[in-house]
């Protein structure tokens, strides 16, 4: 019985870590750590199990949510990478949870030719629901590969690894 209640809080615990929520990790860690605690007539040993699955919730939760930023960042400016100056393209990123789904505009202002990177300037939207879009300008680069990233938007700029 215990160790059936224990394996139902650890899938509950997994299934909400996607959520965008900041409390899905204590959440969890409390529900877990009370169960463990419980299981084992030990309440050091269920804190202790509680503070890791919260480390672990969260820690996934943001690398998740980095990794979908990154996602859209890159469909973001490889759509405008190859544009002309003043044409607008629609963008879209999907997730298979129905979560940070976001679409919008981007258009190409203007071209940063230097020796030792070639920039564009860009402009664009993120449309949420029925509100009005608001514009956002910002600076993509081309890479030695080919592809065009943020210049200064995390997750995308690789500086911070980790840290973020």
């Amino acid at each position: 019985m215990r160790r059936a209640c224990l394996l139902a809080t650890l899938a509950a615990a997994v299934g909400l870590s996607g959520c965008q929520s900041s409390s899905i990790g204590g959440a969890a860690g409390a529900v877990v750590g009370t169960v463990s605690g419980a299981a084992t007539a030990n309440p050091v040993a269920g804190y202790a199990i509680g503070v890791s699955v919260q480390a672990a919730v969260d820690a996934t939760v943001k690398y998740v949510l980095r990794e979908w930023k990154n996602d859209q960042q890159n469909v973001m400016a490889n759509a405008a990478g190859e544009l002309p100056i003043g044409q607008v393209r629609q963008w879209q990123i999907r997730h298979a949870l129905p979560v940070g789904n976001e679409r919008g505009g981007i258009q190409v202002v203007r071209d940063i030719d230097t020796p030792l990177a070639r920039c564009r300037e860009v402009l664009f939207t993120v449309e949420q629901d029925d509100a009005p879009a608001p514009a956002y300008i910002s600076m993509i680069c081309r890479q030695p590969d080919g592809q065009w990233k943020w210049a200064a938007a995390e997750p995308s700029v690789a500086r911070w690894n980790g840290l973020q």
